[in-house]
């Protein structure tokens, strides 16, 4: 249980929401620019190495933002390398489905920026791009028995983008007003008519956990950026030898 994640109106107060990461194992952030994505997802990791003790996670991040994620280690990949370290996840689920290595903790895919990093195989290998979405719909759709957690995050994400959507079942929105527009709005929350969204203004976005209805979120301040960037730093190091189910020496 991911606890903490944000805070919810319950009969005019804000309560802390919690999130059963075993049960809602694929996320969806969007957000556009200024919408405090990636302080969300900064959190989220904080939240996640604090909660999930034995948790080993993957860190992709396309567009390389070393300083809000100063993340280091062979669990940890930037911009080009993305693809490469996306390829050693996917080895991983498959020895996973394989029964060659033991599903005994959760094995996290978060990758910043997946919509970018998907344009950019599109325009450089077109053959590569088609492969990497099949291999996501294959973790998406068979991954959650094997201890794989998605978390994808961009500005925008397109239908044609998220192999095996209705698979994913926490869906995010760091921006309330995104939600105007009907593309946005019909991709994240197909059941959300316009006039239900309500504006306001940053920290504050849209939620839904598969079988429960929309809810407004605020977002909770972080209050210790040292030792949030120390927790997500233990995070990506717990297993920094780990490669292909191989134990740490």
């Amino acid at each position: 249980m991911i606890q903490n994640v944000f805070d919810v109106n319950s009969r005019g107060h804000p309560i802390s929401a919690s999130v059963d990461i075993n049960r809602f194992f694929a996320w969806i952030i969007a957000g556009p620019s200024g919408s405090g994505k990636s302080t969300f997802l900064r959190r989220l990791l904080g939240l996640i190495s604090f909660y999930d003790t034995d948790a080993e996670a993957y860190f992709l991040d396309f567009k390389a933002d070393e300083e809000m994620f100063p993340m280091v280690g062979n669990h940890v990949a930037r911009g080009f390398h993305c693809l490469e370290l996306f390829e050693t996840v996917y080895q991983r689920f498959e020895a996973r489905l394989d029964k060659q290595e033991q599903n005994s903790h959760n094995l996290y895919l978060i990758f910043d920026e997946w919509q970018a990093f998907l344009a950019y195989l599109e325009q450089t290998d077109k053959k590569k791009h088609k492969e990497v979405l099949s291999k996501m719909l294959m973790i998406n759709s068979m991954g959650r028995s094997l201890g794989l957690r998605i978390i994808l995050s961009s500005q925008r994400f397109l239908m044609s983008d998220l192999p095996g959507r209705y698979n994913f079942n926490c869906i995010i929105s760091l921006s309330t007003s995104f939600l105007m527009s009907t593309n946005n709005r019909q991709l994240l929350f197909p059941d959300m008519e316009k006039d239900e969204v309500v504006i306001k203004p940053r920290g504050y976005g849209y939620f839904q956990l598969e079988g429960e209805p929309v809810k407004m979120f605020r977002t909770i301040q972080v209050r210790d950026e040292e030792r949030l960037n120390q927790r997500m730093q233990e995070l990506f190091s717990r297993y920094a030898r780990v490669r292909l189910g191989l134990s740490t020496v």
